[in-house]
C-alpha cells in the first residue's frame, strides 16, 4: 500500500488538539455563513490568511497566541461551537483518527458563560450524529495568562462535569503563552482537579525555563505537551532530561507546530529523534491543525520521511499511543481497532 494511503487509513490516536486552533478554512467559512444567516455581523471579522501560519511565516512564536482570537470570534455561541466541534471531528475522522481527546479553554462570551461553553461541548459529544464514529473525549484547559480566579472557576467546572459526565470529560490541561504567568501559581487548581480524579497534561518546556520544567516534571502529570526545551541540546539541562527519562512521562509531540511557530528550526532538528531513540513514551499529535495547515496523517508522514520509519514502526507508534489515553476504559477497544488494521496491512 502506498505510504500516503497507508497513513490515512491507519487508525490513529490524537491526544493534543486544541478545538479552536483546529478549525479548517471550510469550517470557518461555514461559521461565517452561520453568523451571516443569524444577522450577527459583528462576528464576520475572520481573516483566514492571518489564521494560518505556514513554514516561513514571518510572525514569531508569541504571535501564534494572537492568532487564536480569529477562531474565538467565530465560536461565541452554543450553535457556532457545535458546528466547529462536529466539523473538526469529521475532519479528524476522515483522516483516519479513531480516537481523540479534544481540548478547549472555556470562556465567557456575549452569548454564553464558561459553564454553557463546557455544557455545549459535553452534550454535543454525547449526542454526536451517526456519521461521527470517532471516539471523542474532552480535556478542559486552563490558560496560564488567565487570572487565578478564572483558573479556579474552570477547575471547579471541570470537576463538576467530570463527576456528572465521566464518560466524556477525562482531563485538565495547562496551556497558553509560556512566556506569561507562572506554573506554580496554578498548582492548587490543578491539584484539586487531579484529586477529584481528572488526569493532567501540561504544556511543558516550550521556551527556555528549566526551573519551571523541573517543577512540572516533579508534579508528575499523566502527560506533557511539546517538551521542546528539556534535552540539553534543546536548551534543556542534564537535570531536566534525566528527570524525564526516569519519570517516563508520555510526551505529546507536535512537529509541524514546533517548526511553523519557530520553536524548532526544521524537521531534521526536531527533538523527536532523541525522544524516540531514548525510548521516551511519545504520541504524534497535531496541536492546531487549522493554524499550522497540517493533519495527523501528515505528521506521521513527516516522521516517516525525516526519521526513516517503516510503516510497521508508524503503526507501532499509533498502537503505543493507546497506553497514554486518559479514558482508561477505552484503551483496549482502541487497541483492537488499530491491531486489526495492522494484522491485515503490515
Amino acid at each position: 500500500m502506498e505510504i500516503d494511503s497507508f497513513l490515512r487509513k491507519l487508525p490513529k490516536v490524537e491526544l493534543h488538539a486544541h478545538l479552536n486552533g483546529s478549525l479548517s478554512r471550510s469550517t470557518m467559512l461555514e461559521l461565517q455563513r452561520y453568523y451571516a444567516d443569524s444577522g450577527m455581523t459583528d462576528n464576520m471579522n475572520a481573516f483566514f490568511d492571518e489564521f494560518e501560519m505556514a513554514a516561513g511565516d514571518p510572525r514569531s512564536f508569541s504571535d501564534c497566541f494572537q492568532v487564536f482570537r480569529i477562531a474565538h470570534n467565530l465560536t461565541t455561541t452554543p450553535s457556532a461551537l457545535e458546528i466547529a466541534l462536529f466539523s473538526t471531528l469529521k475532519e479528524f475522522q476522515d483522516d483516519g483518527c479513531c480516537y481523540i481527546e479534544l481540548r478547549s479553554t472555556p470562556r465567557d462570551t456575549q452569548y454564553m458563560s464558561k459553564r454553557q461553553y463546557i455544557d455545549t461541548l459535553v452534550k454535543s459529544i454525547r449526542t454526536s450524529p451517526q456519521h461521527l464514529t470517532i471516539i471523542t473525549r474532552l480535556i478542559i484547559s486552563i490558560c496560564r495568562h488567565s487570572p487565578l480566579a478564572d483558573a479556579e472557576e474552570i477547575a471547579d467546572l471541570a470537576i463538576e462535569f467530570y463527576k456528572s459526565y465521566p464518560d466524556i470529560v477525562v482531563g485538565i490541561d495547562f496551556s497558553g503563552n509560556p512566556t506569561v504567568g507562572s506554573f506554580k501559581d496554578f498548582v492548587p487548581a490543578l491539584s484539586r482537579a487531579r484529586e477529584a480524579g481528572l488526569k493532567v497534561t501540561l504544556h511543558c518546556g516550550e521556551v527556555f525555563n528549566p526551573s519551571e520544567v523541573q517543577e512540572m516534571l516533579e508534579f508528575k502529570p499523566e502527560r506533557i505537551g511539546h517538551g521542546t526545551c528539556i534535552h540539553p541540546k534543546y536548551r534543556g539541562t542534564d537535570e531536566t532530561w534525566v528527570n524525564l527519562c526516569k519519570s517516563r512521562i508520555p510526551v505529546e509531540l507536535c512537529l509541524t507546530s514546533n517548526v511553523n511557530s519557530k520553536s524548532i528550526s526544521d524537521y531534521d532538528s526536531h527533538h523527536f529523534k532523541y525522544y524516540y531513540t531514548a525510548g521516551i513514551p511519545l504520541v504524534i499529535c497535531t496541536d492546531d491543525k487549522g493554524v499550522f495547515s497540517t493533519s495527523l496523517s501528515h505528521e506521521y508522514k513527516i516522521c516517516a520521511e525525516t526519521f526513516h520509519l517503516e510503516p510497521s514502526k508508524l503503526a507501532e507508534l499509533s498502537l503505543k499511543a493507546c497506553d497514554y489515553i486518559f479514558a482508561e476504559d477505552m484503551r483496549t477497544k482502541v487497541k483492537e481497532i488499530i491491531s486489526n488494521f495492522v494484522q491485515k496491512n503490515c
